[in-house]
This record gives C-alpha cells, structure tokens and sequence, in this order.
C-alpha cells in the first residue's frame, strides 16, 4: 500500500529522501518497525512506515502526508493485517488554514462503496476528520484494498496540487495541533512508541518524522 501512495505522491512532487538516523528502525514489545521519510520541497513531507508483530502475524502499513507549503488536510492511512482480518483506514484531518474543497474525493469513496466497511467509533480528533475519511474491514480483503488506495491518493495529491501556497510556520503549527492531540490522547501506534522510547523521543519522533511541525 505505502508503496502506492509514494507513486501517487512523487508524480506530483519531487521526493527527496531525509536522513531521519535512529527513527528509521524502531524496535521493542515484539514489534519491528521501519520507518522512511521524505521531503517534497514547497509542498510537505511524506511519512511511510511498515510494522510486524505477533512473529509475522500482524502487519501494517502507515503513510502520512503532511502539507506544509500548500495548504491542503493532513492524509493518514492504515493498511493492518492480522490473522486473517484486514483492514483500511484512510483518514484526511483538517490542519488547513483556508479550508480548500476536498469533496471531490467522495468519488472515489462511491467508487469503492462494496467493500465491507464498518464504524471506527468516537475519537478525540472527530472534529478535525473530514467527511471524505474512509473505513474498510474485512478477511483477507488486502488485494481489494489496493486498487482503491492507488486511486484514493491519486486524487487527494491531484487535489493537494492545486491548493494555495501558504506561510510554513503557520502550517505547521496547525500539524502541531494534531501531532501533540495524538501525544496527549493516544493512539494505538503511538501507545506502543511511548512504550519504547518513552514520553521525549515519542514527541520528537511526531514532530520531526511523522509530522512535520
């Protein structure tokens, strides 16, 4: 899945990759995560990380798009497996600060509405998820899923193209809101990053690799 996304991204921005040092292989509580990140100059920066636990028998994929000199939503997706149940988040969070129209992607939701999804649930971000997020569940669903992220990110990096340029600081200031939201409230992958690099690291970690703030 990351995979689809870094195409869908480098074809509209230039990728250059970051040295991001003991990030890029984090370890501990049965988990092995490797992590890559990339700058797009004048655009943002893209965040990919594949993840195995459980001895091979949880898998997950993550990629994070964070805009910092266009102002368009910050994009997330979840690609997990685990025995035998897959399942897809896509998610776009409001950090813009002229809140451009993203609605065009509701097409490609429309395009997909037959795989099995399902309710994600109340959460403290609720109020900055934009109504174009997207949750599938369903067994050994993954090949299902790949075509539907391919042409989900095509559109949201077509979209992404055409936003206004905007001040960087400002930017990430408002990437900072959703990066020290998930510090403070949680999350599951970020639960298992306070594990094992605790409280300090697990902030930078979100501020300088994941999100760029």
């Amino acid at each position: 899945m990351n995979e689809r996304i870094f195409t869908a991204a480098a074809a509209r921005f230039p990728l250059r990759e970051r040295d991001i040092g003991a990030f890029s292989r984090i370890r501990g509580s049965g988990m092995d995560f490797r992590v890559k990140a990339y700058e797009a100059p004048g655009a943002g920066s893209l965040c990919l990380m594949e993840m195995r636990g459980m001895v091979g028998l949880m898998k997950m994929e993550t990629a994070v798009f964070s805009p910092t000199g266009l102002d368009g939503p910050l994009f997330s997706m979840d690609a997990i497996s685990a025995m035998g149940r897959d399942t897809l988040i896509l998610e776009l969070y409001n950090t813009t600060l002229s809140h451009p129209d993203f609605s065009a992607l509701e097409e490609i939701r429309t395009r997909y509405a037959s795989l099995s999804g399902y309710d994600p649930g109340e959460h403290w971000y609720d109020s900055m998820r934009l109504a174009v997020s997207d949750y599938k569940r369903g067994r050994k669903t993954a090949g299902a899923y790949d075509p539907y992220v391919r042409d989900y990110a095509q559109r949201y990096f077509a979209l992404l193209a055409g936003c206004a340029r905007c001040d960087e600081a400002e930017k990430k200031k408002q990437n900072a809101v959703f990066a020290d939201g998930l510090l403070h409230n949680g999350g599951p992958a970020v639960n298992q990053f306070l594990k094992m690099l605790g409280e300090e690291k697990t902030a930078e970690f979100l501020r300088t690799v994941m999100f760029r703030c």
